[in-house]
């Protein structure tokens, strides 16, 4: 499992809804290439030890397709959706806390993910 590809998209997932900018390719680029990746990776895999490697790669593969439709559609209530719901996964997967990595609390708040 690559964490560190894991922080790096939700991250840059993340950044462009707190920006309003349409650059995820460069957001993605930017947190690969991070000194804090090693950490913030470490961080999740510890918030989804509870999770089997099934699960783990379930998430990964959500995530995927949500880099995907961030690429494909410029902004979009679906995004936010799929967003949320990675988000929720990881949260509840951390005991219900989101990892302190980035903004992920913040766009989860922001997003309005509690009630999506």
């Amino acid at each position: 499992m690559d964490y560190a590809n894991v922080v790096a998209t939700i991250s840059a997932m993340c950044a462009v809804y707190q920006t309003g900018k349409d650059v995820f390719e460069s957001y993605y680029s930017d947190y690969l290439k991070s000194p804090n990746i090693t950490i913030e990776a470490e961080r999740l895999r510890s918030a989804l030890m509870t999770y089997s490697d099934e699960e783990v790669e379930a998430i990964e593969d959500r995530i995927q397709g949500c880099r995907e439709r961030f690429i494909k559609e410029g902004s979009g209530e679906r995004r936010a959706t799929c967003l949320c719901s990675v988000l929720t996964d990881v949260k509840d997967g951390n005991g219900g806390t989101i990892p302190d990595i980035d903004s992920w609390e913040e766009t989860y708040i922001h997003l309005g993910c509690e009630t999506r």
